[in-house]
């Protein structure tokens, strides 16, 4: 009993210390950046890291998304490779890794998903000087509920205290508001129409959509940062793997403009992506087929089934390819929801691997051009065509 007892009082005293030592570590990094939403997260923490670092600031970044990062001082990047499943205690290691570093300022993607866990990522491990909450869109609703509401009350988890949320999202601003508030921070929204985006400043996939720059732009300001200097950090930054990307590849005789929208997998997100896609392609291209590769996740069942609702309500195409270990279940909805088993409008992808054999069933049902969507996740089939486009494609 009595040596039960003792380690009882070990495991309290040793939970003791590391919570003591994570808050003097925590105190040490005067400014805290977390970024939470459902779109945009990576590419908002990768511009608003580029920015503190174009400001002189030794800030240390980290992405959890298509490819999890950690961003250094000087801009490079370590892969994170994790031995067994997520874990939101990875946030404790990365600051660790920062105050040993002496960095004064962090900035770090929201890695929680559950309700309870977001509110442990902000007011137990981050304890943000700044939030973020770049939009609320449909994802994880097996997770959040079915309602975009439901999303919004458990983002609003990760709002700080004493501090400041800046965010684009206005449906649910007033409930973000309330919430600040209560906590006493204050709730920043950003205004797009104020940004305006120079022609000169189109080389960059970063500025794709205006949402992620005026976010970063106004947490620049927060900080007393020049515009100028936020622009110079803004171009510096570099892409995601996951940012929406164009390659033109010519396979044969015939054209293909492949988009990379693995990222995105809710309705609104894709339906504005294509919209953007239609601006920025040639105008001779637009009435070209459209293709699009899903890409399935064996553990993403729902988002499985809202990828063939969006297929089959929202954005119509030509002919879809499917890949990944749940082709079966998406390719008899979609049978069931109007698309015609034969080899006109459906096809599974046999051979995953072999990119230069996929690449020959798309250029067999097309004459000339084709506008080909890659869709669903990144994961296996969707990074081994992005790493094939980036060698033999010529970015747009």
């Amino acid at each position: 009993m009595f040596i039960l007892f003792l380690l009882i009082l070990l495991i309290f005293v040793m939970g003791f210390l590391e919570n003591y030592f994570h808050r003097k570590r925590i105190e040490n990094i005067p400014i805290r950046i977390q970024v939470n939403g459902t779109r945009g997260k990576s590419t908002t923490v990768r511009l608003i890291a580029s920015i503190l670092r174009e400001a002189g600031y030794r800030v240390l970044a980290k992405t959890t998304g298509t490819a999890p990062r950690i961003i250094l001082e000087n801009g490079e990047e370590e892969i994170i490779k994790r031995r067994g499943s997520t874990n939101i205690i990875e946030q404790k290691h990365f600051i660790k890794k920062a105050a040993q570093r002496e960095c004064n300022a962090i900035v770090v993607e929201c890695m929680a998903v559950h309700p309870e866990t977001q509110w442990v990522s902000e007011h137990r491990l981050i304890h943000s000087t700044i939030g973020v909450i770049t939009n609320v869109r449909e994802d994880h609703q097996d997770v959040y509920g079915p309602e975009l509401e439901d999303a919004a009350n458990f983002l609003k988890l990760t709002i700080p205290r004493n501090g400041f949320l800046v965010t684009a999202e206005q449906n649910f601003f007033p409930l973000f508001q309330k919430q600040a508030e209560k906590l006493n921070s204050k709730c920043i929204p950003v205004d797009l129409n104020k940004i305006t985006l120079p022609s000169q400043k189109k080389e960059s996939e970063n500025i794709l959509f205006k949402d992620n720059v005026a976010i970063a732009l106004e947490v620049g300001r927060l900080l007393n940062i020049t515009e100028k200097i936020c622009w110079q950090g803004i171009l510096k930054a570099k892409p995601d793997p996951g940012a929406l990307t164009i390659y033109k590849l010519k396979v044969r005789d015939r054209v293909l403009w492949f988009i990379n929208a693995f990222a995105a997998n809710d309705r609104e997100s894709i339906i504005l992506i294509r919209d953007k896609v239609n601006r920025l392609l040639p105008a001779a291209v637009l009435n070209s087929a459209k293709i699009v590769l899903l890409n399935n996740r064996d553990d993403r069942v729902t988002r499985t089934i809202q990828f063939v609702e969006i297929l089959t309500k929202d954005f119509k195409v030509d002919h879809i390819f499917l890949a990944g270990q749940n082709s079966r279940l998406s390719y008899n909805q979609l049978k069931k929801y109007g698309y015609s088993s034969d080899s006109k409008h459906l096809s599974i992808i046999q051979n995953e691997t072999n990119i230069e054999s996929v690449l020959e069933q798309i250029v067999e049902l097309n004459k000339e051009a084709g506008i080909v969507y890659g869709l669903g996740n990144t994961r296996g089939f969707g990074l081994q065509l992005m790493d094939y486009l980036k060698e033999k494609g010529e970015k747009l």
